[in-house]
């Protein structure tokens, strides 16, 4: 594997000759395009390099970036919105973007800039449906777009060092272990300890986005649904939520894989638990290499793809970060032609998913081979995910994504893992609180 600091060299590079893909529209007097965004490293690497560009291409356009920590960026998004002071440009998850669109606080993207349905033909449908919601009508609309296929399940990040010192053979990162089995004996033998006293997680899987994902996805592969968009219902005690928990608790209470409150978000966090070689496996996106991972296993990062309890290897996905436009923005038509630039052109794209150590949210960056191979050049670890593409289902408009996630399922899932509640006690719970909070 290559190191990180061949990836930032690779993505700076490509990013600096960006100049070449950029074509100004018309010319402006002197406009100031404001744009808020929250503090990554690599995806604000990305940003700048592809500003500079476009105005470099448009020589009356100034963008000037306004930079939130993500904590302060979500709450100065639910103050400022309301009261019509945003940028022109929001960088949104887009998961949240329905939520930011009632009101009529997001502007539609404009017909001239993209149709809904040529949107619909050039991105995945897990990213691009988070930026489509309902008009005051009711109409399906298109509200910005996609920068990123946000996927944080379907395939395990693995420590190739600890594995090859336990005498595992790992299987092939884009076919993976055959069975839950396989997966289940392998990461035995990289755990260390017991639950009371764990020094390794052989697979850290209890941060809370890989605990939703994981119990999601392994009731989406068996055919199920847990929410239902029209109705409005959430059904979590289905044999199909069933199975996908008694696999999970499993995991921790039968074969002792990790433990929840030793590893989770506050505490070992999966990038810093395999920084420091505490956890072997773990499951968590693969914008976590190029963030993250530091120390002494940095060149041993691979992922490989996790069984499934279905045929197919179905997973859920929110809606990763993608660019809106303010209603209030006084620059519209110029902060469209900005966002059109960054996110919907190919070069521009590829340049900002490697710089940010994201996955491509435009279908033609993976169904072109030249445009794929470089992606993947610099990042060979995340061709796994490129593989289950295809499979990803978007998580849903779900009245409040993180009270669902977090203060309602996460806990339950915690309480099952501990033995503090049964398999079956647990989902009603998650059941009953969910419906309440819809």
């Amino acid at each position: 594997m290559i190191s990180n600091r061949k990836v930032v060299f690779f993505s700076l590079l490509l990013i600096l000759a960006l100049g070449s893909f950029a074509f100004p529209v018309v010319a402006q007097d002197s406009i100031t395009i404001r744009v808020w965004r929250h503090q990554d490293d690599g995806f604000n690497t990305g940003d700048d390099a592809l500003a500079a560009a476009y105005m470099e291409a448009n020589p009356g356009v100034t963008i000037t970036f306004e930079t939130f920590a993500y904590d302060t960026y979500i709450q100065t998004l639910q103050t400022a919105l309301p009261a019509g002071t945003e940028a022109d440009v929001l960088k949104l998850f887009g998961t949240w973007v329905c939520g930011y669109a009632e009101g009529g606080r997001l502007a539609p993207v404009p017909e001239t800039v993209m149709s809904l349905t040529e949107a619909q033909e050039i991105y995945y449908a897990a990213p691009v449906t988070g930026f489509t919601c309902p008009n005051a009508d009711g109409i399906p609309t298109l509200y910005g777009l996609p920068e990123e296929f946000n996927i944080e399940y379907g395939a395990a990040l693995v420590n190739t060092s600890i594995a090859a010192d336990a005498g595992i053979e790992l299987p092939d990162p884009l076919v993976g272990w055959a069975t839950w089995d396989d997966f289940i004996a392998d990461a035995e033998k990289l755990t260390e300890g017991d639950l009371d006293f764990m020094t390794r997680a052989g697979y850290h899987f209890t941060a809370g986005d890989a605990v939703n994902f994981t119990f999601y996805s392994l009731i989406a592969q068996q055919g199920a649904e847990f929410f239902d968009e029209e109705t409005g219902v959430y059904n979590f005690t289905s044999p199909e939520a069933y199975k996908a928990l008694e696999l999970m608790v499993s995991m921790v209470q039968d074969h002792k894989l990790t433990n929840p409150n030793l590893f989770g978000d506050t505490v070992n966090w999966v990038g810093d638990a395999y920084s420091s070689g505490q956890a072997a496996m773990g499951l968590v996106g693969p914008w976590v290499v190029p963030c993250c991972i530091t120390g002494d296993y940095l060149d041993d990062v691979a992922y490989i793809r996790l069984p499934s309890l279905g045929e197919d290897p179905v997973f859920k996905a929110d809606s990763g970060w993608g660019m809106t436009v303010s209603v209030n923005s006084q620059v519209s038509e110029q902060a469209w032609d900005y966002v059109k630039f960054v996110a919907a052109n190919e070069d521009n794209a590829l340049a900002w998913n490697i710089a940010s150590g994201t996955l491509p949210a435009l279908r033609s960056l993976v169904e072109n081979e030249d445009k794929l191979a470089a992606f993947l050049e610099p990042q060979p670890w995340v061709a796994p995910f490129i593989e289950i593409f295809p499979y990803g289902q978007f998580i849903g408009h779900l009245p409040d994504r993180d009270l669902l996630f977090y203060d309602i399922t996460l806990p339950h899932v915690y309480n099952a893992m501990l033995g503090i509640e049964t398999i079956e006690d647990a989902l009603q719970g998650i059941q009953d609180e969910a419906n309440a909070s819809a």
